[in-house]
């Protein structure tokens, strides 16, 4: 199986309650996480091209695969990448990883681009899919 390559990665910080009775980070926080990924891509990617109170992307699907658990001292990252773009949606792959690269859990999700004002779900334009594009194909 080939290894994903990652163009995107983001720190994250592990917070006292992100734990639960087990000692390791909660499954339901992983949700948290690979939001603040998906946060940091588009921030990074779009800049200030988009006007998130108007138009942009919703989740629409999730699907997480937990790998090994999280544990309180240990530092890790979220890996993020767009896999492919379709008329109105793309979908993402995402990981969580240590410092040592094992991966503790990865997903992959559909977003849905989304119209805030009329509710509706709206065609991916084309400037947003090229800076995508742009971003991983270079």
């Amino acid at each position: 199986m080939n290894k994903i390559k990652y163009k995107h990665t983001t720190p994250l910080q592990i917070r006292f309650n992100d734990i639960d009775i087990a000692g390791h980070v909660n499954n339901a926080v992983h949700l948290y996480y690979y939001d603040y990924g998906r946060m940091m891509y588009f921030n990074k990617i779009f800049k200030n091209n988009i006007k998130w109170n108007e138009t942009g992307f919703v989740l629409a699907n999730i699907n997480i695969n937990y790998e090994k658990p999280i544990f309180l001292d240990e530092k890790i990252f979220v890996n993020t990448k767009v896999i492919e773009i379709g008329n109105k949606s793309l979908k993402m792959l995402q990981e969580i990883v240590n410092d040592n690269n094992q991966i503790k859990s990865k997903n992959t999700s559909i977003m849905v681009g989304y119209n805030y004002k009329t509710k509706t779900s709206v065609i991916i334009n084309n400037d947003l899919r090229k800076m995508i594009n742009n971003f991983e194909n270079n």
